[in-house]
């Protein structure tokens, strides 16, 4: 399929046959779902949205055809995937370079919803040990961040479990991540 997101916040995600998982990109509004569909490509990724979200479904001939005839529209398309590589870049560096307060949005956002497909709900059941393993740090950082998280509204937390309240601003720390 190829759309639009005209609202919400969504997850493209490749899942192994053993249940492992990893996020692609985070899609947001006005971004294009399936542009390598539009090239004759099927891409191998999963799409989940994490909030109430708003889509256009394009027909993928159409799609195509104009990709293939009209100036415009191919460099639309070509935008939307430069735009995915950029992304792709930045969750690499956020994974490895990035702040304690990035590394831990993305890390939380990404678990959440992992979790929101099995449960229903965006949760992390995870100690702030298995937290801190996970983004390279120490337990006592690891709290520290989540604590301002949590001070922020963005989160709000338990003995082993993290509920995320504010998917968007979450995602927002992580697009702000800046390579």
């Amino acid at each position: 399929m190829t759309y639009v997101v005209e609202s919400g916040l969504g997850r493209a995600f490749w899942s192994l046959p053993d249940g492992r998982q990893t996020t692609v990109t985070i899609v947001r509004p006005r971004e294009l779902v399936g542009a390598t569909v539009s090239l004759g490509y099927s891409p191998w990724l999963f799409m989940q949205f994490i909030t109430e979200s708003a889509v256009v479904a394009l027909d993928t001939e159409v799609l195509r055809t104009l990709v293939a005839t009209d100036l415009e529209v191919s460099a639309a398309v070509s935008l939307d995937l430069a735009m995915r590589i950029r992304d792709a870049y930045r969750l690499i560096a956020v994974r490895s370079l990035g702040n304690i307060r990035e590394r831990v949005a993305y890390d939380l956002l990404d678990r959440a919803a992992q979790s929101q497909l099995v449960v229903g709900r965006l949760e992390v059941t995870a100690t702030q040990a298995d937290l801190a393993d996970s983004i390279g740090s120490s337990r006592e950082v690891m709290s520290r961040a989540l604590r301002d998280l949590r001070g922020e509204g963005i989160v709000e937390t338990a003995p082993g479990l993290i509920r995320v309240l504010e998917p968007e601003r979450l995602a927002a720390i992580v697009r702000a991540f800046v390579i």
